[in-house]
């Protein structure tokens, strides 16, 4: 069973006991380091949340191109029974779901790579600024 709700930020889909937030767990990662003035703390839990959504998505993935295979080879081998030209790749209702999820996987690693790129990019111009010591301010902030 499928629920979808929606809400200001994002459209969500309720698979089983699960939510999916379409690319919604990398996007709150980069605002977070946009509201901040220089470096916040390393914000594990979002981490975390965006792999586990990837995987979600991954799995979710998994699940329809495994449906999509099983029906693709039924009609393939009714139309090779029939002596008609077999057609390729799943079916057409189901490439949205598949491109959906992918996009939303893709999304995802993009943010994450964006947000530890970030950090490493300020954290590199913080070493090169205080000679390699770091302030006793700044210390909390890289754990």
């Amino acid at each position: 069973r499928v629920q979808y709700y929606s809400s200001n930020q994002s459209k969500q889909r309720r698979v089983g006991h699960r939510t999916m937030n379409y690319g919604q767990r990398g996007r709150e990662l980069l605002m977070d380091l946009k509201r901040s003035d220089w470096l916040p703390s390393y914000n594990e839990d979002g981490v975390r949340a965006t792999l586990q959504e990837i995987n979600s998505h991954t799995e979710e993935l998994t699940v329809l191109v495994r449906a999509a295979n099983r029906v693709s080879n039924d009609a393939r081998q009714q139309q090779q029974q029939q002596g008609s030209v077999p057609s390729g790749g799943p079916a057409i209702e189901n490439r949205p779901s598949l491109i959906l999820h992918d996009a939303s996987i893709r999304r995802n690693k993009r943010c994450l790579l964006a947000y530890h790129a970030h950090r490493i990019d300020k954290l590199r111009v913080l070493r090169w600024e205080t000679s390699g010591t770091l302030p006793p301010a700044t210390k909390f902030v890289l754990s």
